[in-house]
C-alpha cells in the first residue's frame, strides 16, 4: 500500500471499540497472522490479543491491529513503534480522553491518513459534544465519523467498505 492508514477506533472505556475488530472479523481474533476477507479480496493482518507491553516483542507487518489502547495500558505510541518499521496500516483502540490525542497525534505525524470512528455513547439520542475537541483537531488530516456504540455490525461494515476503497484506489 502506497498510503499509510490509521483506522482509530474512538471511544470511552467499555464502549465497544473491541467489538468492532471482533466483528469486522466476525469473530474474536487472537495473537498471529490473520486474514481479513473483504468481499473476493483478502488482506493479510496481524493481530496482536495479548498486549505488546507486556512480551516487549516489536511489529513490522504490513497490517497491524490494537486491540487494546495505548491509554488503557499507560504506555504511548512513540514508545510502541519503532519509526523506522511502521507499518502501512494500523487497526487501533483509542480513548476517548485527552491522553488519546497524544496516540493520533502519532499517526498524523508519521504522514498516516487517518480514519476515525468515534463511538458516541449518545448517537441517534442526543448527541453528546465533543467537549476535548478530537474533531476539530484531526478531521482535516482524514475522515471523522460519529457512529453509535450499540451498532457493530454498521461500523464493521463502514469499515470494510473503506477499505475496499483504498484496496481499489491501490490497484489503480
Amino acid at each position: 500500500m502506497n498510503e499509510k492508514i490509521a483506522i482509530i477506533i474512538l471511544g470511552y472505556r467499555n464502549s465497544g471499540k473491541s467489538n468492532t475488530f471482533y466483528e469486522l472479523f466476525k469473530r474474536k481474533v487472537y495473537s498471529g497472522h490473520k486474514y481479513l476477507s473483504i468481499n473476493q479480496d483478502e488482506l493479510e493482518v496481524f493481530v496482536k490479543n495479548t498486549s505488546f507491553e507486556e512480551t516487549g516483542e516489536k511489529i513490522c507487518d504490513e497490517i497491524f491491529i490494537k486491540n487494546t489502547s495505548f491509554e488503557e495500558t499507560g504506555r504511548s505510541a512513540v514508545e510502541f513503534f519503532e519509526k523506522n518499521v511502521l507499518p502501512n496500516v494500523i487497526l487501533c483502540a483509542v480513548q476517548y480522553k485527552e491522553e488519546g490525542k497524544n496516540t493520533i497525534e502519532y499517526f498524523r505525524k508519521n504522514d498516516y491518513y487517518l480514519y476515525i470512528q468515534w463511538l458516541n455513547p449518545g448517537y441517534n439520542q442526543n448527541e453528546y459534544e465533543d467537549y476535548l475537541g478530537f474533531e476539530d483537531q484531526f478531521s482535516k488530516y482524514g475522515e471523522f465519523y460519529r457512529v453509535s456504540g450499540e451498532e457493530k455490525e454498521n461500523r464493521a461494515n463502514i469499515l470494510k467498505n473503506f477499505l475496499l476503497s483504498k484496496l481499489s484506489k491501490r490497484a489503480s
